[in-house]
C-alpha cells in the first residue's frame, strides 16, 4: 500500500536532508478493484465481505463515482452503515482524502503537538478538533491519559488562551490537590490549595494571580459547577468542634478521593457495629472468670505481661475491630503473637498480612506463621478465568480474623478495599506505630482510625527491648511531641559505644562521603555482624545534589559492589549503571510476580534477549 506524506524538508548535520513527516495518509487506488483491500486494510472492523456488500449497496462503477458519491452523497453511505456513524465516517474521509483531516493536522503541528498525538486528538473530537481546543484545551486531561495540567497548559497558551480564563484557573486547581494526592494527601485546606495553585500559575512571574483574586475565583467556579451538576473538586465545610485555625477553613478534595474516604468511614462503622459475630461462649466465661488465658495457651509466660500488654491482649478476645500501636520496643510483637495463638487456640481461622512485601516476611519470621501482602490476599491485580480482575471480592469469604502488621502504611484506597472485603463474620486487628510515617499513597488511615475515639485502642509505651538509659527513644519521643532532642546524650563519634548509641556526625557536603563510607564499610559491620550490602539501608531527603540518592549509590556501588570479571553490568541510561548484586527497590506494584512498590532485591543475573535487557531479581 502507498502512503501520501505531509510535511517539511529540514536540513540536519547529521542526517542532511531530511523529510519530517507531520502526518500520512493511504494513497486512494486508482480503480474500484482496489477499494476493497483499501478499506479492509485502513478501516477496523470492516472486513472483506462488508466492504463488498458496501460497493453493491451504492451501486458505482468507476472510482470517480465512488468519490463523488462520498463527497455530495453522504446520505448512502450512511444509510448502508446505519448505525455504525463512526464507521461511515472513515470510509468518506478515506475516500476523500479528507480536507478537513488535513487542516487539524496542520493546526495541531503549528502548535507543536507531535503527530501521534494529533492523530489522538483527530480520533476523539472529529472535525470539531480545532473549535474545540480553542475553546477548551485543558479538555486535553480528562479526555486522554498521561496528559497533565503542564502538557495542556503548555498547549492552551501556545494556542493563545487568556492566562485568567476560567478553564486555566480551574485546571490548576484540580492539578495542585492531584499534587498534593501524590504526596501523600487527601484534601488540602483552601488558603493551601489556592497558594499551590498561584505557583502552578507562575505568580511570581505574573502578578495579576493575586490570593484575593484566585479566591474569588475559586468561590465562583465551585458555585457555577455546583449549579451545573458538576464536580471537578468537592469542598467540606469544617467541623464546629475542629481545631487550630487551617482546620477552620473548608477543605478540598478530588471527587474520586471524597467518595474513598466517605466509603471507607462507612466500612469502618458498618465493621464496628454489624451483626454478623454472634455471642462468643470463650469470652463470656473468660469476662466471667470460669477460665483463664494460661487455661488457654498454657506455654506463653503470661505472668511477664506488662498491664498494657495483658489489657492488649484481653481487648482482642471480643472486639470486632481494634488496633494495637505503640513505639519500637514496647513489646509489639510479643503481643501479637499471643493474640494469634489465642485466636488459633479458639480454633478461629486467621489471616496475617502486611501492606508490603518485606513488613510481611518480617510478620512471618516473628509469629512463626504464614503472612501474605494484603495485595496477595485480597487478590487485587488477579484475574479470574474470564480475564476480569478479581478484587478483594471474596477473598476473605472463610476467615474469622484478619490481623494487618505496620497499619500505618495503608494508603485509603488499600485500606478500603480491605473492609470491603470484610465480611459480617470477620474481625479486624490492626498493628502498627501510629507514630511513625504514614504510607507514601494518599491517607494517614492508623492515625485517623485512632483519632476517630470509635475503635478501640490497645496502646503501648512502656519500652522493653532497648535500654531505658538509650537516647534514642527519648529523641524520638521529643520529637513527636514537637521538642528539640537533648543532644547532650547524643554521641557524636563515628567509633559506636553500643547497640543503644543515637550519633549524631556533623559534616558537610565536601567530607560526608568520607565519613559515611567507612561507617557503612567497616565500623557497623563490625560492631552488629552485618552484612554491608544486606543489612544497612541509608536514608536520604534528595534525589540529586552531592549528598543525594543518585550521588550517594554511586558512591556505594563503587565501594561495596565494585567491576568484577565475573559480574554482568548493563548502562540503563547516561546515568545509572546496574550490576550483579546491586541491591535494588521495585517502585511500581506487580500483582503478577508479587512484588510490589518498596520491596527490596539483589539482582542475581543480567542478560541480553532479542536486544532486550532483562535482569533476574531475588526480592
Amino acid at each position: 500500500q502507498q502512503y501520501k506524506l505531509f510535511g517539511d524538508w529540514a536540513s540536519s548535520a547529521k542526517y542532511g536532508e531530511t523529510f519530517q513527516v507531520i502526518y500520512s495518509e493511504p494513497m486512494r487506488p486508482p480503480t474500484l478493484t482496489g477499494v476493497i483491500p483499501f478499506l479492509v486494510n485502513n478501516i477496523k472492523g470492516v472486513g472483506e465481505v462488508t466492504a463488498k456488500k458496501f460497493l453493491e449497496a451504492i451501486d458505482v462503477r468507476t472510482i470517480d463515482e465512488l468519490v463523488e458519491v462520498c463527497k455530495s452523497q453522504k446520505e448512502k453511505v450512511f444509510g448502508f452503515f446505519k448505525s455504525k456513524r463512526d464507521k461511515a465516517e472513515q470510509v468518506i474521509s478515506l475516500i476523500t482524502g479528507d480536507e478537513v483531516y488535513r487542516g487539524i493536522m496542520v493546526f495541531l503541528h503549528e502548535h507543536n503537538i507531535p503527530p501521534n498525538f494529533a492523530n489522538r486528538i483527530y480520533e476523539r473530537y472529529g472535525s470539531d478538533a480545532i473549535h474545540l481546543l480553542k475553546e477548551n484545551p485543558y479538555r486535553l486531561i480528562s479526555d486522554f491519559r498521561n496528559v497533565g495540567f503542564l502538557r495542556a497548559d503548555a498547549i492552551a497558551l501556545k494556542l493563545g488562551i487568556d492566562p485568567l480564563s476560567r478553564f486555566r484557573l480551574e485546571a490548576a486547581f484540580v492539578y495542585t490537590l492531584e499534587r498534593a494526592h501524590d504526596d501523600g494527601h487527601c484534601c488540602l485546606p483552601r488558603d493551601i490549595l489556592i497558594e499551590g495553585a498561584r505557583e502552578v500559575l507562575g505568580a511570581k512571574r505574573d502578578a495579576r494571580f493575586t490570593f484575593e483574586m484566585l479566591l474569588s475565583e475559586l468561590r465562583s467556579i465551585y458555585k457555577e459547577n455546583r449549579e451545573k451538576g458538576i464536580q471537578s473538586f468537592i469542598l467540606r465545610l469544617p467541623e464546629a468542634s475542629a481545631g487550630d485555625d487551617k482546620t477552620q477553613q473548608p477543605l478540598f478534595y478530588l471527587p474520586e478521593v471524597f467518595s474513598l474516604e466517605n466509603s471507607t468511614a462507612g466500612e469502618c462503622a458498618r465493621l464496628l457495629f454489624k451483626s454478623g459475630i454472634g455471642n462468643d461462649p470463650f469470652e463470656a466465661k473468660f469476662r466471667a472468670g470460669e477460665v483463664t488465658l494460661e487455661e488457654l495457651v498454657p506455654d506463653i509466660p503470661w505472668s511477664k505481661l506488662s498491664d498494657e500488654q495483658a489489657a492488649a491482649v484481653e481487648l482482642s478476645i471480643g472486639s470486632r475491630f481494634m488496633v494495637l500501636t505503640g513505639g519500637p520496643g514496647c513489646g509489639k510483637t510479643f503481643v501479637l503473637k499471643a493474640i494469634y495463638r489465642i485466636q488459633k487456640a479458639l480454633k478461629r481461622s486467621v489471616v496475617l498480612c502486611a501492606p508490603t512485601g518485606l513488613a510481611a516476611k518480617r510478620m512471618t519470621a516473628s509469629i512463626e506463621a504464614q503472612a501474605y501482602t494484603l495485595h496477595k490476599t485480597l487478590r487485587i491485580g488477579q484475574t479470574d478465568d474470564s480475564g476480569s480482575s478479581e478484587g478483594g471480592e471474596g477473598a476473605l469469604k472463610d476467615v474469622d480474623v484478619v490481623i494487618v502488621d505496620e497499619a500505618s502504611m495503608l494508603s485509603l484506597d488499600l485500606f478500603n478495599t480491605l473492609l470491603e472485603a470484610m465480611p459480617p463474620q470477620t474481625r479486624l486487628i490492626l498493628v502498627g506505630d501510629v507514630d511513625q510515617l504514614p504510607s507514601v499513597g494518599a491517607g494517614n488511615c492508623l492515625r485517623d482510625v485512632i483519632a476517630s475515639g470509635e475503635v478501640p485502642v490497645a496502646r503501648l509505651t512502656k519500652i522493653f527491648r532497648q535500654s531505658s538509659e538509650s537516647p534514642i527513644p527519648t529523641a524520638a519521643r521529643a520529637i513527636i511531641e514537637g521538642r528539640k532532642p537533648d543532644f547532650s546524650l547524643v554521641s557524636r563519634t563515628p567509633h559506636l559505644p553500643s547497640a543503644q548509641s543515637l550519633v549524631l556526625l556533623p559534616c558537610s557536603l565536601q567530607t560526608f562521603s568520607e565519613i559515611l563510607l567507612p561507617l557503612v564499610r567497616e565500623t557497623i559491620p563490625q560492631m552488629y555482624g552485618l552484612d554491608p550490602v544486606r543489612d544497612i539501608q541509608i536514608l536520604v531527603p534528595m534525589r540529586r545534589g552531592d549528598a543525594g540518592q543518585e550521588k550517594i549509590n554511586k558512591l556505594l556501588q563503587a565501594e561495596l559492589n565494585p567491576p568484577h570479571p565475573d559480574k554482568d553490568e548493563t548502562l540503563v541510561d547516561e546515568t545509572s549503571l546496574f550490576r550483579v548484586g546491586d541491591k535494588v527497590i521495585q517502585t511500581r506494584n506487580n500483582y503478577d510476580k508479587d512484588v510490589f512498590n518498596g520491596d527490596l532485591g539483589f539482582i542475581r543475573a543480567i542478560r541480553v534477549v532479542q536486544k532486550k535487557v532483562e535482569m533476574d531479581v531475588a526480592f
